[in-house]
């Protein structure tokens, strides 16, 4: 039993060191290998994870037709796989998204009500971990009415027996009837959202069957690349990639936009991990890229109640010949794009630059930006993950360059070791300090200080001492008086025939118009357009807004001016 369970080990270190290698020989040595661990026990948790990331790693970038064969059959064989372990060793593969296995996590309400309507059965609430019972006391017995407030106190039946009377006999989980009691509080979603997430509920989900979990998680492809010649691992400028003709950009039909954006979810949670734009996607706004060497790029835009105050956003979800292999988003304002990109851990050792490259060639047929800006934490900075992949050397292979002074000084020390001893590596420390700051990349007509750049940051800032100032802190009271202003200077009529979405976008914007004391003097075309720039920010495509966003240079100067 020993030596089959070393030899059934040692096959899978050998699958795993050859995954990423594509000659000849290393073909041969795969179909040998996947042959060989067919039916064979794998009983080591840690040997079963590796072998099923080698397989998915294999999955996305596949050498030919027998290869993929070969590993789709040793993915859908997993879960029995995992079924037959024993449980102690079952539990060592707990949060890692492997079908069959279980997770926990203290999603937010949008994923935890997707998980409960989409895996009714196979998620509750991990009460076992859950430790603030007084606080879920306290919340409790204020969504519940007046008159079972009772319930709650000293003396009453608790928070336990409380839900176990409010199913009233219905077969429902606990988790279930918590999300119906949040959902029916008649609350704004954005408070009942962070209401709910203030309670840190642990959710245990076991992802089980075809599209819920990491295992069998796939979006098929129209045709599968495969990668008889190799990896794409060639770092070119950046920005000449971004000077060449862009990529083709097409609004997804909606069946296919809610398939992507289900991907995305499952993508997440096995993952334990979230994103706005993806609690929050807008079906009717996902935009698509397909690019060579079996790429597609889905970019989802926000319901317009979600939104960003003035950023435009879009996040994205990767896929590499159909299985979900990198996230991250785009935030842009007036020319500068904020840019992060994660490479999910099982792809890592695959086309990370071509990917990364072909996804800011997208955001630049979306947005037309003309800078690029890595916010420190993509880095390193506070995120042990991104120190370990080396963050920092990623970037800055693709052209992006620091211009603190402090980082630039440990940069050129770092670079004349690497240039004296090519083995040498940057210590851990060492990538900390050069995550200390952000790094750039501009384009033509880009922004010659970027560090100086106009934020959003700022003019929040700006609002919030406006309101403080003028009208004695009361943001209703502000949000009113400056809506009607706005209304007043900008020559808005119609008012009350526009659409709910576009009435509420035009009232949170009036207060960044409020900071602009001379409105009233501008000419005419101009006020019109910023009327339309309002509006489009509740409008159906965030891509709009932002384009109209950017080219108000009106705006753009006179909210400049007052943070200078």
């Amino acid at each position: 039993m020993f030596e089959r369970r070393l030899a059934g080990r040692r096959l899978v270190d050998a699958l795993a060191a050859v995954a990423s290698r594509y000659e000849p020989a290393a073909r041969k040595e795969k179909l040998r290998l996947l042959d060989a661990l067919a039916g064979r026990r794998v009983g080591r948790p840690g040997s079963l994870a590796r072998l099923h990331e080698a397989l998915c790693f294999l999955q996305a970038y596949p050498d030919d037709p027998e290869v993929l064969e070969r590993v789709d059959r040793a993915l859908a064989e997993f879960p029995r796989r995992v079924a037959r372990l024993r449980a102690v060793a079952r539990r060592r593969l707990h949060d890692s998204g492997i079908a069959n296995t279980t997770l926990d996590y203290p999603f937010g309400f949008p994923m935890a009500r997707w998980l409960a309507t989409r895996f009714p059965h196979d998620c509750e609430v991990a009460w076992a971990r859950f430790v603030d019972t007084e606080r879920l006391d306290e919340t409790l017995s204020l969504l519940a009415t007046a008159a079972e407030g009772d319930a709650f106190s000293e003396g009453g039946m608790g928070w336990r027996a409380w839900l176990g009377v409010a199913k009233g006999g219905r077969p429902m989980t606990d988790l279930q009837l918590l999300l119906e009691v949040f959902e029916r509080t008649g609350l704004p979603e954005e408070t009942r959202d962070w209401l709910y997430e203030s309670l840190a509920l642990p959710v245990v989900w076991r992802p089980r069957g075809v599209g819920a979990s990491r295992t069998l998680a796939r979006v098929p492809p129209a045709r599968v690349f495969f990668h008889a010649d190799g990896l794409e691992r060639r770092v070119a400028s950046l920005v000449d990639a971004l000077a060449r003709p862009l990529p083709p950009l097409r609004r997804a039909p909606r069946a296919l936009a809610e398939a992507l954006i289900e991907a995305a979810h499952v993508a997440m949670a096995t993952r334990q991990r979230e994103l706005h734009a993806f609690s929050y996607p807008n079906p009717d706004d996902v935009l698509l890229v397909d690019v060579d060497r079996g790429v597609r790029l889905a970019f989802v835009g926000i319901l317009p109640g979600f939104r960003l105050p003035l950023e435009g956003y879009y996040a994205f979800l990767a896929l590499k010949n159909g299985i979900p292999v990198a996230y991250g988003g785009g935030w842009e304002l007036f020319g500068t794009l904020d840019f992060a990109v994660n490479v999910f851990a099982s792809f890592r050792q695959g086309e990370s630059a071509f990917l990364a490259t072909e996804l800011l060639r997208a955001y630049r047929r979306i947005f037309g930006m003309r800078t690029i800006v890595v916010d420190r934490y993509q880095l390193g900075h506070e995120s042990a993950e991104a120190l370990r992949s080396g963050a920092f050397y990623f970037y800055h292979r693709l052209g992006f360059r620091p211009r603190d002074p402090a980082v630039l000084r440990v940069l050129e020390a770092e670079q004349s070791k690497i240039a004296a001893d090519r083995s040498y590596r940057s210590p851990i420390p060492i990538l900390k300090r050069l995550a200390g700051a952000e790094v750039y990349l501009a384009l033509p007509g880009g922004h010659r200080e970027p560090e100086k750049r106009l934020r959003a940051t700022d003019v929040s800032g700006l609002i919030a001492r406006l309101i403080a100032r003028d009208f004695g802190g009361d943001r209703g009271v502000a949000v009113r008086e400056s809506t009607a202003r706005a209304r007043r200077e900008l020559g808005v009529t119609g008012w009350t025939a526009w659409p709910t979405a576009e009435r509420r976008a035009f009232a949170q914007l009036s207060l960044v118009a409020a900071l602009i004391g001379d409105l009233e003097t501008w000419p005419s075309v101009e006020r019109r357009r910023l009327v339309r720039v309002f509006r489009a920010k509740g409008r159906g495509s965030e891509r709009t807004y932002a384009n109209l966003l950017d080219s108000h240079r009106w705006l753009r100067r006179s909210l400049e001016a007052l943070v200078t």
